[in-house]
């Protein structure tokens, strides 16, 4: 089969891969469309100790069963056994291995193996821009699960990417009022205005932070860190109120520092998520069947020959485009 992989720091290939061989209670899913994940584009760039080539990336994808019927997969594999497990937090498995990840091979590429318990079909009216939202929306979904923000919460994001994008538009269907946006692209701020932020600012200067946080005024209930980046973590503890919750979902940076001495005194609660467990996932695909959550005027299609320049135009440029999925078999 086609698979697209990472040989080098910035270079993935077009190779001939063996097809997968189902195992005990996995199927065979002929992948349509991969979606590419930022994780994906850390991966490309060197910057993912776990993502080491020759690789074949992704986790994200829209399929079909070898009965035809057409399906999006959790890519989130757990043991099923594991405390945690047990527990209903399948996220924090003590085994749990990834689609694209480690020695297992992603989405990028004609056919991946994977349990059927990680298969969910999904009507026709379902089109693929919206159905390759199922995973990162999961994790949107698992975040506000967790979190359980007070009514009518105001909000700040930082980092007006894909997850911030998906942030704004589910925190406006569960209550979040006054939502401020920040990020240094001007035209994604533009996109998170059109997707119902109330605020967004390029917080690119000094004068422009303080402009933020002149409109944050006391500060926000709620602030998600989308970023990951040192500059971004320290912002959002900037941006919250006193007894407020600072939510870190952002992996850009391993180590930041943070003035913990202010946060202590404002006695903010910190919570940091990951992932999402079967039922976050399940809860995304019914928003997305129900029309609730689309980003398809920001989604970019590309053939997976043109994987390289996909990925480099993710990672460099990428205008308007919060979602690029690569097409890998022919629609």
């Amino acid at each position: 089969m086609q698979a697209l992989v990472y040989t080098a720091p910035g270079k993935v290939e077009l190779e001939q891969r063996p097809r997968p061989e189902p195992q005990s209670g996995e199927e065979e899913i002929a992948i349509e469309v991969a979606g590419v994940c930022g994780s994906d584009i850390s991966g490309f760039l060197g910057h993912s100790a776990l993502r080491r080539p020759p690789l074949v990336l992704g986790h994200e994808l829209v399929g079909r069963r070898r009965d035809g019927r057409r399906v999006v997969a959790n890519p989130l594999v757990s043991c099923g056994h594991c405390n945690a497990c047990i527990s209903g937090a399948q996220n924090l498995c003590e085994s749990w291995t990834l689609l694209g990840l480690g020695t297992t091979p992603g989405t990028f590429a004609e056919y991946v193996a994977l349990p059927c318990t990680q298969v969910y079909e999904v009507p026709d009216s379902l089109t693929a821009e919206r159905a390759i939202l199922a995973e990162p929306l999961a994790n949107i979904v698992h975040l506000f699960r967790i979190v359980s923000p007070p009514p009518f919460f105001r909000l700040a994001i930082v980092g007006a990417g894909t997850m911030g994008a998906l942030a704004v538009s589910a925190a406006l269907r569960i209550g979040a009022r006054d939502v401020l946006a920040v990020d240094v692209n001007d035209q994604r701020l533009e996109t998170m205005r059109k997707l119902g932020a109330s605020a967004a600012v390029n917080t690119a200067t000094s004068e422009a932070v303080a402009e933020a946080l002149r409109i944050a005024g006391r500060g926000y209930d709620l602030v998600i860190d989308a970023s990951g980046s040192a500059a971004a973590r320290q912002m959002a503890f900037d941006f919250c109120r006193p007894g407020g919750q600072v939510v870190l979902l952002g992996m850009g940076t391993q180590r930041s520092e943070v003035n913990f001495v202010t946060s202590i005194r404002k006695e903010h609660r910190v919570v940091m998520s990951f992932a999402y467990t079967p039922v976050d996932f399940r809860r995304s695909l019914d928003l997305l069947i129900a029309r609730e959550i689309d980003l398809t005027p920001w989604t970019v299609r590309m053939p997976l020959a043109r994987g390289q320049e996909a990925l480099e135009r993710m990672s460099r440029d990428p205008g308007v485009s919060l979602k690029m999925m690569l097409e890998v078999a022919a629609l």
